[in-house]
């Protein structure tokens, strides 16, 4: 008795559950990227937003008065003496992004707002106002 193997191939339909598996596993992938993506934003707003207001700050402190606007910060300069007597020059702010106009934007890409006679600063992404 002489046994013939047969040549076993990739049928149509196991290609078309395959190709549903992999895309059902893409979708599940963009889901979790998009909730990421967000929460990775908010983390990013909540930092920048302490590190413009501790600049904000540290312009009073050394000027005496609350900065002009949000980019006065950036195109703006301390001096500062170390131990050593090395006199360092800095920007009050190092820009995160920033608009054609030259205004900061938060990680959503909006602008943030700023009040210099009370140096309140606040996003303009909805949901985060009173962040």
């Amino acid at each position: 008795m002489v046994f013939i193997k047969k040549k076993r191939s990739l049928t149509l339909v196991e290609l078309l559950v395959v190709l549903c598996v992999i895309f059902v596993c893409m979708g599940v992938f963009a889901i979790f990227a998009k909730i990421n993506l967000k929460a990775a934003r908010e983390t990013a707003l909540r930092n920048e937003l302490y590190n413009i207001r501790m600049s904000v700050e540290l312009y009073k402190i050394i000027r005496g008065k609350m900065p002009d606007d949000l980019v006065s910060l950036i195109n703006q300069e301390f001096e500062f003496k170390t131990p050593g007597g090395i006199i360092l020059k800095k920007s009050y702010l190092k820009p995160f992004r920033i608009d054609k106009q030259g205004y900061l934007l938060d990680p959503f890409m909006n602008r943030y707002l700023y009040n210099a006679r009370t140096g309140k600063i606040l996003s303009s992404t909805q949901g985060h106002e009173n962040w």
